[in-house]
């Protein structure tokens, strides 16, 4: 490089990078302006002397065999390359700096240039930026959760240890695999809609899912994903984090069961107290084929009857053995112990079937049914007898509610549609109603408005609907009496 006098020294004035120039022998001839100030020593404090002053042990030492050697073979180490080195100030601190050494040639000068540059901030980034990486790294290797990460497409890019121990797939077993193939068939459809969502909205979700872990396993867990973006908002990496939902699935399994038991308990009891008026609906069909069957012996020995007068009393006593079978159906059906299967169910085949017990019972206390189904109502899914077994409750209170005070005689079921995803079965009666106090507790477990009530009725009652996708709630009617209004959810068409 040729620079002339005058041009080099408005050159040293005027840059910003530091600049100092050496000769031949490594001793500073030039020390710019801005040199000058990230060094701390002034030109003349400089002049003449050998720049290792400017360098730290080791570089100090190596620096004229560098040159030297530069000079007697002309192979390149640092001229004309660059590299990043160590600088020291004049108050002894170091600093990193990048180093462009080039060789010059002036009207009377021979030497080299070294144009330097303070990177201390863009280390001082990079270690920040390694130290963040490491603690993100560490974060998200000692995660108590399970967390795995994918690329767009979904393939596993890298997951934790606990998604390790969960899974029982190692790291590199995970790394390529697509996410939705470590999910059971039946849940694999869910989950890709879930995540068509997710590309369109940019919102995470949250979802429980069932996972096939190495050992062949159901896995039941939580799985919630977010979705990484650059700064275009485009997105980079998928975030899954999967929490293990075992042992609340096997806590809910269980607290079914009991709460299906407790149920049968509560039907047994209600069932109990039904069994005069259920004998007495038996004892009535079975005392009239006795009383038919009597009366054709005897027309038949005195040879009075005819083949026509003898079927027409068989079809009466068929007729009297099917009533008497219907309530034996129902009782047994009531009494068994329900597994919880669901089934399309007929709401007015379910009333039906609960009126045919306690109709009895009814009329043995004064009250009268009224029955208003409407027609054509949509069928709904779930178990019969635990449906059937809230409607009966919700009837016996009705029942008992008018024993201690009644404005009227009758008890109203009403079965209709107000909505196409809904059905409504109301029990309404003309008792007194229940306290405002009353009506904020009127389904907490062991809490009852009679005398010798366990107050789980009711309970267990909210408990079934709830178990059904359904509700069951309370008002009080225009006659001042209670209505209870189970709501269960249309079986889809």
């Amino acid at each position: 490089m040729h620079v002339p006098g005058g041009r080099l020294e408005a050159l040293l004035e005027a840059v910003v990078d530091p600049i100092v120039l050496i000769d031949t022998r490594g001793l500073i001839t030039r020390f710019s302006r801005s040199a000058q100030a990230v060094f701390g020593y002034t030109e003349a404090e400089v002049q003449g002397r050998n720049v290792s002053m400017l360098m730290p042990a080791p570089y100090r030492e190596q620096h004229d065999a560098y040159l030297a050697r530069y000079l007697s073979t002309a192979e390149p180490h640092i001229i004309g390359i660059g590299r990043e080195v160590t600088a020291q100030r004049k108050d002894g601190s170091t600093f990193p700096i990048d180093l462009s050494v080039g060789e010059f040639r002036s009207d009377s000068e021979h030497g080299f240039v070294g144009i330097l540059r303070d990177i201390s901030r863009r280390k001082q980034q990079e270690a920040e930026l390694r130290a963040s990486t490491e603690e993100l790294r560490l974060i998200f290797e000692s995660s108590p959760s399970a967390v795995a990460i994918t690329d767009v497409e979904g393939s596993v890019l890298d997951a934790n240890r606990a998604c390790e121990t969960l899974l029982g797939y190692a790291t590199d077993e995970l790394r390529g695999v697509r996410h939705r193939d470590l999910i059971v068939d039946e849940d694999r459809e869910a989950v890709d809609a879930e995540f068509l969502a997710l590309w369109a909205t940019g919102e995470r979700f949250s979802r429980d899912v069932r996972y096939r872990t190495r050992d062949g396993r159901a896995l039941y867990a939580l799985l919630q994903v977010g979705v990484a973006r650059d700064v275009q908002g485009r997105p980079l990496l998928m975030i899954c984090e999967i929490v293990d939902r075992s042992q609340v699935y096997e806590a809910m399994q269980e607290a079914e069961e009991l709460r299906t038991r407790l149920a049968h308990v509560a039907r047994i009891g209600t069932l109990g107290e039904m069994v005069s008026g259920i004998a007495h609906e038996v004892n009535q069909p079975l005392t009239a084929i006795a009383n038919y069957a009597n009366a054709a012996r005897r027309l038949a020995l005195a040879g009075g009857i005819g083949p026509q007068e003898l079927a027409a009393i068989h079809d009466k006593i068929a007729a009297q053995a099917e009533r008497a079978g219907q309530v034996i159906r129902g009782l047994r059906n009531m009494i068994r112990r329900s597994e919880s299967a669901r089934q399309p169910l007929d709401c007015r085949t379910l009333i039906g079937e609960v009126t045919k017990l306690i109709e009895f019972e009814l009329r043995a206390r004064g009250w009268k049914l009224l029955l208003a189904v409407q027609p054509s109502l949509p069928p709904i899914s779930g178990d019969g007898v635990q449906i059937q077994q809230v409607l009966l409750n919700l009837i016996r209170n009705a029942m008992e509610a008018m024993n201690e005070k009644a404005s009227g005689d009758t008890i109203t079921v009403t079965a209709s549609a107000p909505e196409a995803a809904w059905v409504e079965i109301s029990v309404s009666d003309c008792g007194p109603g229940l306290a405002e106090a009353s009506e904020e507790r009127l389904f907490e477990p062991f809490f009852s408005t009679k005398a010798q009530g366990m107050g789980l009725g009711l309970s267990i009652c909210k408990s079934i609907m709830s178990v059904h996708g359904g509700t069951l709630k309370y008002r009080r009617n225009l006659r001042g009496g209670a209505e209870f209004i189970m709501r269960l959810p249309a079986l889809e068409q």
